[in-house]
């Protein structure tokens, strides 16, 4: 995925893709999936970005974002994916994880600066610039589960790691999201 960094406005909706290195399935297990949620909650709670939809797929995630001043896009992009990295790690050697360890070493092998790789350098982050693209979007999101190459889920609210039964079941996501009805009404 080639990076694209639209120019930052922090008054602006951002949807955002980010993969793991070598496209790898990286995040297939539940505790990985946890510490990306807690990654993002913990950001969230700090007022860095107000989370408005997402979701943790095997090998990506898909963010629906406003970054809140000071932070902007590309540090907060840079630190979530440092912290979350860092924390996977931590659990596959705690868990003595080799194989995934080997996967991490074996995406590093370009950089002289990492021994693991857990993210591929950077991400692709779209200025959500109409209506009907958010609601493109959103719809992605939450359908991204469903789609038969993935199979994880036969409707979208039973992905338990997007915020899916938020907006289509109006119950709590695994963590809170922030309504964007509020624009789909306007």
């Amino acid at each position: 995925m080639s990076p694209v960094k639209p120019e930052f406005d922090p008054a602006n909706l951002y949807f955002i893709t980010t993969t793991a290195a070598n496209r790898a399935k990286y995040f297939t297990p539940d505790e990985h999936k946890q510490i990306i949620i807690d990654s993002l909650n913990y950001m969230r709670d700090k007022g860095w970005f107000r989370l408005h939809a997402f979701v943790i797929m095997p090998n990506h995630i898909h963010l629906l974002v406003r970054f809140l001043a000071p932070f902007k896009l590309s540090g907060v992009m840079r630190d979530f994916k440092k912290y979350s990295s860092k924390q996977i790690i931590h659990y596959c050697e705690q868990g003595n994880y080799q194989e995934m360890l080997i996967s991490f070493e074996q995406a590093a092998q370009s950089s002289r600066k990492q021994k693991y790789r857990v993210w591929q350098e950077g991400f692709d982050a779209r200025d959500v610039f109409s209506l009907d693209f958010l609601v493109q979007k959103l719809d992605y999101i939450h359908n991204n589960p469903c789609q038969q190459h993935w199979g994880l889920v036969e409707k979208p609210e039973d992905y338990r790691w997007s915020s899916a039964c938020f907006y289509l079941l109006d119950q709590q996501a695994i963590i809170p999201v922030d309504d964007l009805r509020e624009f789909l009404i306007s």
